[in-house]
């Protein structure tokens, strides 16, 4: 009943992006930056990070439209993308993003709020939309399970920076938690992972934190002998 309630929000929020984009778009924050604005989807941004600090990374996998599409085209290519450089790759790149935004931010300051500044669905809008989502489908269809959230996303690096603030600081969000006694090395865990995470290995080693956990919870739901669970709580 989770998974399917997860995978119905997640298709509602994919339906909901022609609309949504203009607030988690990569280039509608720069432009407006160039224009000495903090729009909508800075303030979101921002939202997330602060919300990641006890929640981690459950907008990733509940809610992320730009997740959603690349969970569809993972029927195309199952093939795990996941290793230490295929994800540092994203880190790079969010790191020359933002330090040209902050760039713009200072340069055309004094910034000034506008929410929807830049919100006008125009030829322009439908360009930019029509190449992200192009650049979403055909990234993830080459590479494979959520390729682009391994490799790409702006969005995640907010996150993985709430997580990095709430446990240095010590305070509890939301994670999974290992029973390793009771695994079975059944290996269900790892297979049905969208994000290509080996979970049975996790597992046994008692320790599940993995900031590329997007907390879908599905190896909670497919684990037989109820070996992983979660809850609000400290890192260990």
């Amino acid at each position: 009943m989770r998974q399917r309630v997860r995978k119905g929000l997640l298709v509602y929020s994919a339906l909901m992006f022609p609309l949504t984009f203009f607030l988690l778009s990569p280039y509608v924050i720069v432009i407006s930056a160039a224009d000495g604005v903090l729009n909508g989807s800075a303030m979101i941004f921002g939202l997330l990070l602060v919300f990641s600090v006890i929640g981690s990374r459950l907008f990733c996998g509940w809610l992320c439209p730009g997740g959603a599409v690349q969970d569809f085209i993972s029927n195309a290519n199952s093939r795990p993308w996941n290793s230490r450089w295929k994800n540092l790759s994203k880190y790079v790149i969010w790191v020359v993003w933002f330090s040209f935004i902050v760039f713009l931010w200072i340069h055309n300051g004094p910034i000034k709020g506008d929410f929807l500044h830049f919100m006008d669905i125009n030829i322009i809008y439908m360009i930019i939309y029509a190449v992200v989502v192009s650049l979403i489908y055909l990234f993830t269809l080459m590479t494979g399970r959520r390729g682009m959230c391994h490799s790409l996303c702006w969005m995640a690096p907010f996150m993985v920076i709430g997580e990095t603030i709430a446990d240095f600081f010590h305070i509890p969000r939301f994670r999974l938690k290992a029973k390793p006694d009771d695994c079975v090395s059944c290996g269900k865990c790892s297979r049905i992972c969208p994000m290509g995470l080996n979970i049975a290995e996790m597992v046994k080693s008692g320790r599940l934190d993995n900031t590329e956990c997007i907390n879908c919870l599905e190896c909670v739901d497919e684990c037989p002998k109820k070996a992983i669970s979660f809850g609000i709580c400290q890192k260990q």
